[in-house]
């Protein structure tokens, strides 16, 4: 009986996640150690591991590598500061790229989530409560148009 109830649970949970709106999400950075260097974020990632040691023995490799983001991303990058969410990132890309950067929602999610998959940032869902209030205002004016 415990576990059909902890298995409900979950599954309520991931019910909720599925009507929770990415754009009112908060990203945070996980990743630590980078810098900017002539304008491009750079990620810096330290091969100390036992396992990375010997392969890094293996193909003679440094210790530490870089990954360089373009403008787009090292933009994106710098806009990650734990309190703005999706939409604010997605609205200031829109600013400063215009056009050249459509469909800027599209491209932020997919990037955003990318981040997350390899583990550089998380994410906070945000005031969800937030689009609630917003569904019910609409059902408001919907209702005062009839």
């Amino acid at each position: 009986m415990q576990n059909g109830h902890m298995k409900n649970k979950k599954h309520k949970k991931k019910e909720n996640f599925k009507q929770d709106n990415f754009l009112l999400y908060v990203p945070k950075k996980k990743h630590d150690t980078w810098e900017i260097r002539e304008d491009k974020v750079y990620l810096i990632f330290h091969h100390d591991k036992i396992i990375e040691k010997f392969v890094r023995w293996l193909v003679r490799k440094p210790n530490v590598s870089d990954m360089a983001l373009d403008e787009l991303g090292s933009t994106v990058w710098l806009l990650i500061d734990g309190k703005a969410t999706v939409n604010d990132i997605g609205n200031k890309i829109e600013e400063k790229f215009g056009p050249s950067c459509k469909p800027v929602f599209e491209r932020l999610i997919m990037y955003v989530r990318y981040l997350n998959r390899r583990g550089w940032i998380s994410f906070d869902r945000g005031d969800q409560e937030v689009r609630k209030v917003m569904e019910i205002n609409k059902e408001i004016d919907t209702h005062k148009k009839d």
